[in-house]
């Protein structure tokens, strides 16, 4: 599996500014998109819900 480097951790940040989901994210970097979704918790990002929605 693919790590998280901080450099993948800022294009996946621009990513999921520009409204992609984590699992987009994921495909576009080929880790799982938990892995997505934890890097960008870990990041300090404001997460979404399913329906768009900051929680």
């Amino acid at each position: 599996m693919t790590k998280m480097t901080p450099e993948r951790v800022e294009q996946a940040k621009g990513f999921y500014d520009r409204g992609l989901s984590t699992y987009e994210i994921a495909e576009k970097l080929g880790v799982s998109g938990s892995t997505v979704w934890k890097a960008l918790k870990r990041a300090g990002v404001q997460m979404r819900d399913t329906q768009g929605r900051e929680k």
